[in-house]
């Protein structure tokens, strides 16, 4: 019978291997569980989703059955739209040859794997994705900067025009697009930098003006409160959010100590989003923060506290002990409280992330 890869102990290891690109992990741990190749994360991306960057894993993974297709729960998009969204040509070519669907049609921001890849400095993905059978749509076009391009897919198609996007970005037109950049993901949010594209739309202006914005609906009711009770139960969870100044440096640490990058996204070779998890907690880093203490911290409710601190406190001595030693290859770990029974019960220590951040592990007697 078939195991259930969800329950396997191994899998934040597994994960984390696929995500560092360590081929030679990745298959001793399919070697033991073949099914970890369908796991998922807690935030549902698949270990394709998370080798993109490393052609060496992704080849492997595939070769392992995993499905190139896949889709993750956050995006709905395929390890090929992430891959193409990089600039990752290697890793877009393997996913192509393995099946993957070019169009990538469905994804949550209504660009495709086109619009996903289309930006200047993207070229050779673009063009590779056109060669294996993609088509550019109006904001693709637009995304590129080039100006024909874009007039020559509203001479093909002139309702083009009507075209809106996500609702992630606004539900934009291509000519509010051009003035308005809009809110979204990565190079989707940039805007377009050819404010000439405006010049494209006067041929077509019926068109436009059917695509354009209309008088906003009245208000259903007064009764915030009541309406907002009524959906309470459809927010499923909720996760914070942390902008830090040294992106890579402070995922590096969160993986040191044994955490779990579930999925991150870079644009331009700068390394703009990554999600963290820990058991059950996941929280989100961004770039932008300025360094030093803030006024917030993260909670961890476990029943194995005291494992957790002589984990954390070994490594803190180890660093220490190589700090003397006049190495540097030990990351430390900076505790701002060392275990103790605090007043409310139960037990609790805590330590300090490279940012300022505090990190609790709290036992509460309740669990």
């Amino acid at each position: 019978m078939a195991s259930n890869p969800s329950t396997n102990p191994s899998l934040p290891e597994f994960f984390r291997a696929c995500a560092d690109g360590l081929v030679d992990a990745v298959r001793e741990h399919l070697e033991r569980d073949p099914e970890l190749v369908r796991a998922r994360t807690p935030d549902g991306s698949t270990a394709l989703h998370l080798a993109i960057r490393h052609p060496s894993a992704l080849r492997l993974l595939i070769e392992r059955g995993a499905a190139p297709d896949a889709r993750d729960t956050g995006d709905n998009a395929s390890p090929l739209h992430f891959a193409a969204a990089q600039g990752l040509l290697e890793s877009v070519r393997i996913l192509l040859d393995a099946g993957a669907d070019v169009h990538g049609s469905g994804d949550l921001h209504e660009s495709g794997v086109i619009g996903w890849a289309a930006r200047p400095g993207n070229e050779a993905v673009v063009r590779l994705l056109l060669e294996r059978g993609a088509r550019h749509h109006i904001f693709s076009a637009m995304a590129t900067g080039d100006l024909d391009l874009v007039q020559q897919v509203v001479e093909a198609n002139p309702e083009s025009l009507a075209r809106r996007r996500s609702r992630f970005e606004n539900r934009h037109t291509p000519l509010h697009a051009v003035f308005a950049p809009p809110d979204g993901l990565g190079h989707l949010t940039g805007g377009f930098e050819d404010p000439h594209c405006v010049h494209v739309a006067p041929k077509h202006r019926n068109v436009e003006r059917r695509a354009g914005a209309k008088q906003p609906e009245q208000a259903a009711g007064a009764d915030t409160p009541g309406r907002m009770a009524a959906l309470e139960a459809s927010i499923k969870k909720s996760d914070p959010m942390f902008s830090v100044a040294d992106m890579r440096a402070t995922v590096q640490w969160y993986q040191s100590i044994g955490f779990t990058v579930l999925h991150q996204y870079e644009d331009h070779g700068e390394l703009m989003f990554a999600k963290i998890g820990f058991g059950a907690c996941e929280f989100g880093l961004s770039p932008g923060g300025e360094p030093g203490p803030r006024d917030v911290s993260l909670w961890f409710y476990t029943d194995r506290v005291q494992e957790l601190y002589q984990i954390l406190k070994d490594r803190q001595i180890r660093a220490a002990q190589a700090a003397l030693a006049g190495s540097t290859a030990e990351t430390g770990v900076r505790f701002l409280e060392d275990l103790y029974s605090p007043f409310y019960g139960g037990r609790q220590f805590s330590i300090e992330d490279p940012n300022g951040l505090a990190l609790i592990f709290w036992h509460p007697d309740w669990l």
